[in-house]
């Protein structure tokens, strides 16, 4: 039997128009958050690919469907959706201030973009939890969502996972659609979202099981309805009819998917070797340096726990694992009760969200960003199960009531909080910012720099122009720190050393990776060691640190364990002055983004490389040479 879905009241619309405001607020706020800069490397990637499209204009279509159309991105790791989206609207606000139709204004419009498809999913999650739950119940999901860290921060970058998201959500709500009415017409909008989505994304690709069974639920529940108006209705009918829309579902996703992402087939070596290099990394396959800090990391277990601490805060996480305790408790309860309709629209979720999470956290890659698609969901099960739990708790005991209450209090509390706290990353000055300021005004011309390869560089070489360009009157030497050790890794570094007024740690990619695989390198994490505990020579002079705060709290992210680091003394003092809770360590991609943590090592000891070699001791023996090749 269904629940009573009656329309919402009007305090329920006006609930639900407040949460988008804030959910909207929420993701705008500090938009700007890196002055334009572009730090975040796959966003920068997307605006750069944007920024070269052009239509062929007069239309010239053997131009335009040959590889080497100006209208082809030459670029897979993503589709083409989110590509084109944001040129043809960049264009399109160019009208109305030339810089945004450019890469140095573009990612306003992209910015802006993420941020609405967000708030469109946290529409979508309501509309699902009301038809599945009742109103109130959508509301609650919905609010849950809107104060979730993980789509706050993504909704900061256009790197096309709350695009993504949306039209999964989107594809999953069309298939519920189906179980009240399994007609052929709702086969367009079916393979429109699904489409979309593909042309966003590849890894999009299991919710094509959702729509099968959306097809399959669908057929079923109708067959049972005609039945029980009709006992001599026959089946068979209604299958075949389902099934050529499902067919109809299908060919309509594969034409959206070549009319958005054309040059999938036009360009398909290029698109087949792009698919085969993300695959290789997202497995592990490929040895690329930014995956090799998932080294160890269990998989599964990895990204759940990053996603319950630091995507959605523990409060949010362990109601979420309750909620998908709840739902599969309820589908056992509703298959004995033969509850069908309720059993057929949690499992097209349950498929979406099992098939992706066995394939996803089973990767090798496994960034904070992979559980977006999922997480809407959970905070549809979180929802429901609070709510349940809430509205029990009224029909019984006092001592019940308090306790549901003061949990509601720790849950939505705790989780409003948390997202209060991580508006902090985004009224600050972005830390590279900062550290490029410093070295500006205290690192005279000509100073030499040591910096680190496989991270952006400091002082920033994006600043041109903008009285933070200082990076042109530096003398720059790069330390190579993932390649692997040998006499000349040794060596080079020795004398740049040697020859350097600074070392520059622009963020802990590098040495919050390379320390915890002594076994592959052991000369290198000996020179982190020695670096962060001063031995070489260089002191911390200068560091920047902004973290999620809230009322003087700093909630800290550790970046000295996993692997155990010396933590340099000016840090020491500072934070021991400070009011910090720390959380311990987090994915690299929490952080290294929006709120980095730079340091500034200034000589204050001027050794020789045969110096600096002894206080590497034995580590430093015995390198190989480096390949011929």
């Amino acid at each position: 039997m269904k629940r009573d879905r009656a329309a919402a009241t009007g305090s329920q619309r006006a609930l639900l128009l407040a949460i988008l405001a804030l959910a909207f607020f929420l993701r705008i706020y500090g938009i700007n958050w890196d002055g334009g800069y572009l730090f975040h490397p796959d966003e920068r990637q997307i605006l750069m690919v944007t920024d070269r499209l052009s239509f062929p204009w007069p239309p010239d279509l053997a131009l335009l469907f040959s590889e080497e159309s100006p209208w082809n991105p030459s670029f897979f790791a993503y589709g083409s959706l989110p590509i084109y989206l944001l040129r043809v609207l960049s264009s399109a606000a160019a009208w109305f201030s030339p810089e945004l139709g450019e890469i140095e204004g573009s990612y306003w419009v992209g910015r802006m973009l993420s941020a609405l498809f967000d708030v469109g999913t946290i529409g979508l999650v309501y509309w699902l939890g009301k038809r599945l739950h009742g109103a109130w119940t959508g509301l609650l999901s919905a609010l849950l969502v809107t104060i979730t860290v993980l789509h706050i921060q993504l909704s900061h970058f256009y790197a096309v996972d709350t695009v993504l998201t949306f039209f999964v959500v989107l594809v999953i709500v069309l298939c519920v659609r189906l179980l009240d009415d399994a007609k052929p017409r709702r086969a367009i909008g079916i393979g429109l979202a699904l489409g979309a989505a593909l042309a966003t994304k590849v890894s999009a690709a299991p919710i094509c099981l959702t729509v099968l069974f959306g097809w399959l639920f669908g057929a079923a529940l109708e067959v049972g309805r005609a039945r029980e108006t009709d006992s001599e209705t026959r089946s068979w009918p209604i299958w075949v009819r389902c099934l050529l829309a499902g067919l109809l579902s299908a060919l309509i996703a594969i034409l959206t998917f070549v009319i958005l992402e054309p040059y999938a087939l036009i360009d398909w070596v290029e698109f087949a070797s792009d698919l085969l290099t993300e695959s290789y990394m997202a497995r592990g396959l490929s040895d690329i340096p930014y995956t090799r800090q998932f080294i160890g990391a269990p998989v599964y277990l990895y990204p759940l726990w990053q996603l319950a601490l630091w995507s959605m805060g523990l409060p949010l996480g362990a109601l979420a694992a309750a909620g998908l305790g709840h739902v599969l408790v309820c589908c056992g309860v509703n298959i004995v009760r033969r509850r069908l309709w309720d059993v057929a629209a949690q499992a097209l979720i349950l498929v979406w969200v099992g098939v992706y999470f066995g394939i996803v956290g089973g990767f090798h890659a496994k960034f904070l960003r992979y559980m977006l698609p999922i997480t809407p969901l959970l905070c549809l099960w979180a929802g429901w199960l609070g709510y349940e739990a809430l509205e029990r708790a009224q029909r019984a005991a006092v001592g019940w009531r308090l306790g549901a209450a003061l949990g509601a209090l720790i849950i939505l509390g705790g989780t409003t909080a948390y997202a209060l706290t991580y508006t902090n990353v985004y009224r600050q000055t972005h830390p590279w910012i900062q550290a490029t300021a410093y070295l500006c005004e205290e690192a005279p011309k000509g100073t030499h720099l040591l910096i680190e390869h496989w991270d952006d560089v400091l002082p920033m070489v994006q600043a041109d122009g903008t009285g933070l360009d200082c990076w042109r009157q530096m003398r720059f030497h790069v330390f190579p720190a993932y390649n692997p050790d040998t006499s000349v890794k040794r060596d080079d570094p020795l004398d740049d050393l040697v020859a350097c007024d600074y070392v520059v740690l622009a963020s802990n990619r590098l040495y919050n990776t390379i320390p915890r695989l002594p076994e592959r390198d052991p000369f290198t994490p000996r020179y982190y060691e020695l670096l962060l505990s001063e031995q070489l020579g260089f002191e911390l002079d200068y560091y920047a640190a902004v973290y999620p705060a809230l009322g003087g709290v700093h909630l800290v992210d550790e970046t000295f364990r996993n692997p155990d680091l010396p933590k340099p003394q000016m840090m020491i003092e500072y934070e021991a002055e400070q009011r910090l809770l720390n959380l311990g360590r987090a994915d690299e991609s929490y952080s290294v983004y929006d709120h980095p943590k730079p340091m500034v090592f200034r000589k204050t000891e001027q050794l020789s490389a045969d110096e600096l070699l002894m206080r590497f001791g034995e580590v430093a023996e015995g390198l190989p040479e480096p390949d011929s090749d």
